[in-house]
């Protein structure tokens, strides 16, 4: 008996265009070993809404992984467009099916890998159904841009937050949306959450599971302040924005909004440690405690000791938390609100002794240093709320905690002693 294996593919371009739907495929290559062969045996893959350009699809995965344990004697397809449209691909699997000792069988085209000119002929019938696709593929691109450049969304599927109307691109009526993307921007900007902690914030408040990959990209898209980006198009005003282009740029920009890996751990004072015991730097190792929780440390490689990362937070908390005071009032403008004060104040103190010298009338006098007052208590309550804003440095995310500390500190170093250690914090000159 003859042990054939089936592969039919359709893509919805391709079905629409030229109807070669599942169904068909198979009906052709059902006669087809009808007509050829009288004792057979024959199982069929079917691939739904796959493109040819990859390897990557699973029933075709399958079916190399079935016919090398099966031993089949022939794989037998529609078209060599169905297998493959991509030269580089057809060769390998032209090479894997002969290295398995099977027989490729083109049904619409006759296949001859057996001489050099056989082979030829198949390779120039995938050169062209490369270049088919890529003709294709360009064509369609050429469209989706020309759209993009008349205000169109061309996609089916509008960024959470948004709906298609004529065409365009309009925030959604759903005020639940607008308010989850909202809610991702805002906490993110002010690194509020860690990756997981934000998945399970918006289970619990908005009843969604959001991935991973599902939350970068959101935080990536443009539209959600009005841009458009497309293959090297731009263009601003596209449609109207949700989010606030501040909160928008520093939520993207947010270093700390990363998933930390089981196995990759965050080492805070990466090569910064020092042993001063041997005057050498200390090495990154990590260790299992208990319930399988993982442990960070940092080893000397001459004496062999250990500091625990966690210990060394929580003896240098106080230390920690005046950069984490630090980095908040940098980014927010503290410095610059306190040397705007400072000039406002000596305006201030020139008025007086403008007014005592008799050079300002009163009334004016009077008028311009309650202005003067007015932008001091305003810029004041500015850096109060910077104050109160300031986030501790051991709720934040072991990431941001990194970026914190190598900003501002140039060198730990740890002296131990018999039972313990010591720590010294260099910060750098700023």
């Amino acid at each position: 008996m003859i042990k054939i294996f089936g592969y039919v593919r359709e893509s919805t371009m391709q079905q629409a265009m030229f109807g070669y739907n599942i169904e068909e495929q198979k009906r052709v290559i059902e006669d087809y070993c009808k007509y050829h062969y009288s004792d057979y045996k024959l199982e069929v893959f079917e691939e739904r809404g796959k493109s040819a350009r990859s390897l990557n699809r699973p029933e075709l995965k399958s079916l190399l992984e079935t016919v090398k344990k099966a031993k089949a004697d022939k794989v037998v397809f529609h078209s060599l467009d169905r297998l493959t449209r991509d030269i580089k691909d057809l060769y390998m699997l032209i090479e894997f099916f002969d290295k398995n000792k099977i027989e490729l069988v083109s049904v619409m085209e006759s296949l001859d890998l057996s001489t050099a000119i056989g082979r030829s002929h198949v390779f120039n019938s995938g050169v062209y159904a490369q270049l088919e696709s890529e003709r294709t593929s360009e064509r369609t691109i050429r469209a989706l841009k020309q759209a993009v450049l008349e205000g169109k969304y061309p996609f089916s599927t509008p960024p959470i937050g948004y709906e298609r109307v004529d065409k365009r691109l309009v925030p959604t009526q759903d005020k639940e949306q607008l308010d989850l993307v909202q809610y991702i921007f805002s906490s993110v900007a002010s690194n509020e959450y860690t990756l997981e902690d934000l998945q399970h914030e918006i289970r619990i408040r908005f009843g969604k599971k959001v991935s991973d990959n599902r939350l970068r990209k959101i935080l990536k898209e443009k539209l959600y302040i009005g841009t458009m980006e497309y293959r090297g198009i731009v263009v601003e005003n596209f449609c109207e924005g949700i989010v606030d282009p501040v909160i928008f740029n520093r939520a993207s920009k947010n270093h700390a909004f990363r998933k930390q890996s089981k196995k990759n751990l965050v080492y805070v004072f990466k090569n910064i440690v020092r042993c001063t015991n041997c005057d050498v730097p200390m090495v990154q190792t990590s260790g299992t405690g208990y319930k399988n929780k993982r442990y960070t440390y940092y080893m000397c490689p001459v004496c062999g000791r250990r500091a625990s990362q966690e210990k060394m937070i929580e003896k240098k908390n106080a230390q920690l938390q005046k950069i984490t005071n630090l980095y908040f009032q940098d980014e927010e403008g503290y410095s610059e609100k306190k040397k705007e004060i400072s000039h406002l104040r000596k305006r201030q103190r020139k008025l007086i002794e403008e007014q005592k010298k008799h050079e300002l009338d009163e009334d004016i006098f009077y008028e311009l240093y309650i202005n003067l007052d007015d932008e001091i208590n305003l810029l004041q309550k500015g850096i109060d709320g910077i104050k109160k804003n300031n986030k501790l440095f051991e709720n934040l995310s072991p990431v941001f905690q990194k970026d914190i500390v190598h900003k501002y500190i140039q060198n730990v170093e740890i002296r131990f002693n018999n039972r313990t250690y010591g720590i010294n914090i260099i910060q750098k000159d700023m």
